[in-house]
Parts: C-alpha cells; structure tokens; sequence
C-alpha cells in the first residue's frame, strides 16, 4: 500500500510614513521572517504609487487582465514593528499556493505613524493606536479615536485600489499580526456605508476585537466577508481570551470563522499559521474547483481499512467528491468544490 498525502483546507476556528505613502507592492521577494517560504533574495519598490508598475514594466499588459483576475492583500504590522518583515508575504503566499500566483495580486504593506504609546511610558514607537494595558487581555482599555484614524487610512488605501487598479473590495482581502489585526477587524466588519463594499476576507494573526461592545456587522458584510483568525494558545502579549471572545462575537453576528491556535507564544510566524492563512486566501479568491494538499502526519504506510476511515472523514466535512489515485506512489489526490 502506497504512502498516502491527503488534499483538504483544514477549516478550524486559531507586533514612519505620510498617511498618503502606502508601499504597494506586486510580487515583492525577500527572504528574513518568511524565509523558509523563498530563496529569493529582497526587490523592494520605491514607488509609493498605488499601481505598483516599475519603470521596465509594460504597463500595458496589465490593463489586458480581467478584473476577475485581479486582487489585493492588504496587510498590516503590529506595534512597534515595521511592514519590511510582513512584506515578504508576497512571495510566501503564491509559493505555497500555486494557484495565487495565477491571478494578478497587488500587495499592501502600510507602516503606521509614529504615535504615543502609553504602556511605552508615553515614548513614541509605531502604532496604529495607542496601548493603555499589557497585556492585552479582555479588559483592556480601547483607544477609539485612534483606531478611527486607522481605520480611514485602511478606506484610504481601499479607494486608490479601486480607482487606480480597478480592484474593486470583493476582491480585496484585509489582514494584520497584532496591533494590526485589530485594525483589520474593526476595517473589515464595521463597514456600514450606504455604497460600501464588503471585503473578500479578513486574516488575523495575534490580534484582538476592540470595541467589542459597539459591534456592529452588517447582513452584508457576515455574509460576504469571511474570518481566518489564527492565535497562541500561550501568548503573553495579546492573551489566548481575545480569540476566544472575538470569534464568539463574530460567529455571533453571522460571521463565517475560521480560527485556529497553536501550541505556540506571540510569534511573528511560523510556518503552520502561515500556511494555513494560504489555505483560506487561496480559497477565497481562487474560484473553481480545486486541488488542497496536507501532509499525513505518520510515515507508515497506511492499511486499506486507514484509507477508507480517513476519507470517510473527508467526505463527512462535506466534500463533493473525493477520488484516490491508486496509481500514486506518494500522494492521493482529492478534489473538493463544496469549499468554495
């Protein structure tokens, strides 16, 4: 009997610029936080234009993309870091999903300004809004106003999208580490102007819901704006209750989540948060059927009985269809289109 890999999205509920110089970047490579997803070495833009084109690209050929095609992540940094780090995301993402790299992704890594951070002694650092209590559990004290101003230059960026990309926001996923999270949250599910359009997705690593209390999710916006929310069970920064409580909000209101924890602290990354954010952002902007691979963690081979149970299971989770090539020497190929 053949080694078996089996194919599946693992759907579980798991820290100095002008606010009109957003750094966005198209297929961005650089090795540091993300290494282990690239060899390639960093090509960093200095155009802070919204189109991202670079002078020796035919910018012609990027209007022949159909829209359909087109898409955004917009990703935000968490406090007292920089978007350097996050920005290798870029090259992460299409690596570990192939299919990311067929559509034409504009990626958005915005630094926060330097504000006042209170559990900081009141010293400047990069912020999206100020920190009153550390850590941040449950209790902690929101900064509204600052969140706010985030949170407008989060629509900022959303509107030079649209208007100088032609990405409209159903194509548009918002995420954060952190600090940064929280942003996303509040950008992403307080959207609840009259011509808004909700987003394609929201990823968050690390964070928290603020204003937990004055939640106010449109029908729209549960219905279309999906939640991978990905957390350490033994963070000490932004306390495991914060995903707890955020998703219970959220699935509340109507909000599909995907949440996952981990055996970890208040990493930056590893690789399976960061794959498995993959997973969610290839589902929700690659449409069609498609291929979903996971490793099977025993190296044995599996009985005939083994296979049978496990795809039992798979198709218990609500799959279409799941077909096995027996011809395979390492790998068992399952297609799934109920994920969509």
């Amino acid at each position: 009997m053949s080694k078996l890999l089996l194919s599946i999205f693992v759907l579980i509920a798991r820290s100095d610029a002008p606010a009109d110089a957003f750094p966005i970047m198209h297929g961005i490579r650089s090795p540091a936080v993300l290494r282990q997803f690239s060899k390639s070495t960093l090509k960093e833009s200095n155009n802070p234009s919204v189109n991202g084109v670079g002078e020796e690209e035919d910018s012609s050929q990027r209007k022949e993309v159909s829209n359909n095609s087109k898409a955004a992540v917009i990703f935000l940094h968490g406090l007292g870091d920089s978007s350097e780090g996050w920005s290798k995301l870029a090259e992460a993402l299409p690596n570990l999903r192939p299919n990311l790299a067929k559509l034409d992704i504009t990626y958005v890594f915005p630094p926060a300004q330097m504000v006042d951070i209170t559990v900081n002694g009141g010293e400047k650092m990069p912020g999206w809004f100020d920190v009153y209590d550390w850590p941040i559990g449950i209790s902690a004290k929101d900064d509204p106003k600052g969140l706010a101003m985030s949170v407008k230059r989060v629509e900022q960026i959303v509107v030079q999208l649209k208007e100088e990309e032609g990405i409209d926001p159903s194509r548009m996923i918002l995420g954060g580490f952190g600090q940064g999270g929280a942003v996303a949250l509040m950008a992403a599910y307080n959207r609840r102007k009259k011509d808004a359009t909700p987003f394609a997705g929201c990823c968050v690593l690390s964070g928290w819901l603020p204003m937990k209390d004055y939640l106010d999710v449109s029908e729209a916006t549960a219905d279309s704006t999906p939640l991978f929310w990905a957390h350490g069970q033994f963070d000490e920064k932004i306390l495991f209750e914060q995903q707890i409580l955020g998703v219970k909000k959220l699935k509340g209101v109507g909000v599909d989540v995907t949440a996952v924890s981990y055996n970890v602290g208040h990493e930056s990354a590893n690789f399976e948060e960061i794959e498995a954010m993959a997973d969610f952002i290839d589902r929700v902007l690659v449409p069609g059927e498609q291929e979903h691979f996971v490793k099977w963690a025993n190296e044995d081979p599996l009985s005939d009985d083994e296979v049978n149970a496990v795809l039992y299971y798979l198709c218990a989770l609500g799959m279409d269809s799941v077909e096995v090539d027996s011809n395979a020497e390492t790998s068992a190929s399952i297609a799934d289109s109920s994920l969509r």
